[in-house]
């Protein structure tokens, strides 16, 4: 399993010009119950996909970053994994932690809620972690084009305990400046922490990986996808026999064990092929050239630990 964690890169201020009087920069930290949409409204702000969506639970496992430039500042993003109650396990305790740590050394806090679901478990063990956070919290009410949310009185009673309130759709892409907006006003003054032509600090085998992973959420059964991970071996660019310009990617869909490994192989091979031929799809549009993709599926017993 790739490691590999999408880190801020440290950038010298030096290599940045002075910035604009009253320029902010800083980051700003998404966290929620699973499936609150924090993927989805990150790629929204964003303008770019940098984070894995599915409408499975758990899907984002490391915070990844994402970077949006305004003319008054520039907002680095952390989409972090959703807590989520469920039965105790090393990958659940490990995705918490994650999350939790996620809230030390930002700017900005944005707890992104669900208003269409009752308030659960999860809502708890969020609020719970947020008790502990010294920097501005704003309460984002997502998923504003859905006309049912039962829960919107109960999260709108709770707004005076944060500095701003802000309905949004990641899907539709509703009250996506204001929440940009209301971020930048309580960002610090200071320089771009990243040139204007970055979006991710995530590299470009990470973002493989995490592409074919999301195929793989999509594309099987409630059980597989949590003992799964993908490691990517090589990405070269070379020509095709034609001259034109081909991405190689060698990759490995790692299976917890024999029964896992042959469920993601299909019978005649066909669960692999229709994973890979949607990966390969999305590659070519993310990447802009053609892609040949070799996708294996093998055994790490690691994954059950």
């Amino acid at each position: 399993m790739n490691e590999e964690s999408p880190r801020p890169a440290s950038s010298p201020k030096s290599a940045f010009p002075e910035p604009r009087p009253g320029f902010r920069a800083g980051l700003a930290v998404l966290v929620g119950r699973t499936n609150a949409g924090k993927s989805t409204l990150l790629n929204r702000l964003v303008g770019s996909k940098v984070s894995v969506v599915t409408p499975k639970p758990q899907t984002t496992r490391d915070p990844i970053h994402g970077i949006v430039h305004a003319p008054e500042g520039q907002i680095v993003f952390v989409d972090t994994p959703g807590f989520f109650k469920t039965h105790p396990s090393k990958l659940v305790e490990t995705l918490h932690r994650r999350a939790r740590e996620a809230l030390q050394g930002v700017d900005v806090v944005v707890h992104v809620v669900d208003p269409s679901r009752a308030v659960g478990p999860e809502d708890e063990l969020t609020v719970q972690a947020l008790r502990g956070a010294d920097k501005p919290l704003i309460l984002c009410l997502n998923k504003c084009d859905i006309p049912e949310r039962p829960a919107l009185a109960h999260w709108k009673a709770q707004a005076g305990r944060y500095a701003e309130t802000v309905e949004t759709s990641g899907l539709e892409g509703l009250g996506i400046e204001k929440l940009k907006q209301a971020i930048l006003r309580h960002l610090p003054e200071g320089p771009p922490l990243y040139p204007e032509d970055q979006v991710t600090n995530a590299g470009k085998e990470f973002l493989i990986g995490e592409l074919i992973r999301e195929k793989v959420y999509l594309m099987t059964g409630q059980e597989v996808p949590y003992r799964t991970a993908v490691e990517v071996d090589l990405v070269r660019e070379r020509s095709d026999r034609r001259g034109n310009p081909l991405i190689e990617i060698k990759a490995a869909i790692l299976a917890a064990n024999d029964r896992y490994q042959r469920m993601l192989i299909g019978a005649g091979g066909r669960k692999i092929k229709e994973i890979g031929a949607a990966a390969r799809k999305e590659l070519e549009q993310a990447l802009g050239k053609k892609v040949f993709l070799d996708l294996d599926v093998i055994v790490d017993r690691k994954l059950l630990l």
